[in-house]
């Protein structure tokens, strides 16, 4: 039987993941032409947008915001979240077998999930045994363990007295928004780090929560969850030598994203590593520092290069070189992760909670 949901999926897939591992872009014109058939198709042949038009503008508002909210933490391009967006619309709301006011989140961790899968195993086999170690003794500290296991407790019981007290569910998207959340409320406006922030948490939620939190599946959570973000940074840091390369601002070209900022701090330009680890660490990390280059998902500039290549032959940056991600283009993992969303009826892996 003609599908012409499946088969413009396969297409337009197909399309944009070429484009972007031949030329490293997703062209604006296929994506509008993407959301211009899928819009068609929803209206005139599945009826999506005329049977749950509530249900439907929800979901692709809710792909377009958390498409955003991750181009600004520079976890992807631009391009990709406007891929998202075209892929969410295409998708009818009718083939999600679970209902949520968000279906088209499953997308998104389809396709994160198989990143991480395609990642996995290049970053175990291609690392000295030396280097994994190292990185575990770094994971291992007391003070990096304390402050992980206080904010995973902290967040796990504020994601369950969410979903008690509103009786929603906390997917990933609404764990996204609180994040968001917390990081602006308290350490933008209040100026207050989250450490002091967490533990009256985990007091208050031990004093009025207890007996709903004190069960085998809050505990389950709150390790999976901690061995998940460990496991995370293990892998992030171990895959710096495997995806990352070192090249001279000489050789900077635009496009190129760097894995280290430059920031200026007391009248001097230094450089540190960015961490992509999670969203609240990079937003905490952009904030704070203020760089003046290296925060761009969508890659450096050719006026960045040149403020940079000023600032080092004024004689004010004082190294010549820095680190730049070797490109993963991530179309064909949007484009997967939607097909396997398709067959799947939007099941997908957890990986969080």
């Amino acid at each position: 039987m003609f599908n012409p949901i499946l088969l413009t999926l396969i297409v337009f897939g197909i399309w944009t993941s070429y484009t972007d591992l031949k030329e490293g872009l997703i062209k604006n014109h296929s994506i509008l032409f993407l959301v211009l058939v899928a819009i068609f198709f929803n209206i005139f042949f599945t009826k999506s947008f005329i049977i749950h038009p509530i249900v439907s503008s929800t979901n692709i508002t809710m792909a377009i915001v958390s498409g955003i909210i991750l181009w600004l933490c520079g976890m992807w391009s631009a391009a990709d979240a406007k891929l998202f967006a075209a892929f969410t619309i295409l998708i009818p709301i009718q083939l999600y077998i679970a209902k949520s006011y968000f279906p088209g989140i499953s997308i998104l961790i389809n396709s994160f999930v198989l990143l991480f899968l395609f990642s996995f195993f290049p970053i175990i086999l291609k690392t000295k045994l030396k280097e994994k170690w190292k990185n575990i003794v770094e994971l291992a500290k007391p003070r990096f363990i304390l402050n992980l296991l206080l904010s995973m407790l902290a967040l796990n019981f504020i994601f369950y007295g969410i979903s008690y007290l509103f009786k929603i569910p906390v997917d990933y998207f609404m764990i996204i928004v609180i994040f968001f959340i917390i990081f602006w409320i308290v350490e933008q406006k209040f100026k207050l780090k989250l450490i002091y922030f967490y533990t009256p948490i985990i007091i208050l939620s031990f004093v009025f929560f207890y007996k709903l939190i004190l069960n085998l599946n809050f505990f389950l959570n709150f390790i999976i969850s901690s061995c998940t973000i460990l496991i995370i940074i293990f892998m992030f840091n171990l895959s710096k030598s495997v995806y990352t390369q070192t090249v001279k601002l000489t050789k900077l070209k635009e496009g190129m994203i760097p894995t280290e900022m430059i920031f200026q701090s007391r009248g001097r330009y230094l450089k540190k590593p960015i961490s992509f680890v999670t969203q609240l660490t990079l937003l905490r990390e952009r904030s704070s520092t203020k760089p003046i280059f290296g925060y761009n998902s969508d890659g450096i500039k050719n006026e960045d290069i040149k403020r940079v290549l000023n600032l080092y032959k004024e004689g004010k940056i004082r190294f010549d070189e820095i680190k730049i991600c070797k490109t993963t283009h991530f179309a064909p993992f949007l484009f997967l992760g939607v097909l396997l969303t398709y067959f799947a009826k939007g099941y997908f892996i957890y990986l969080f909670f």
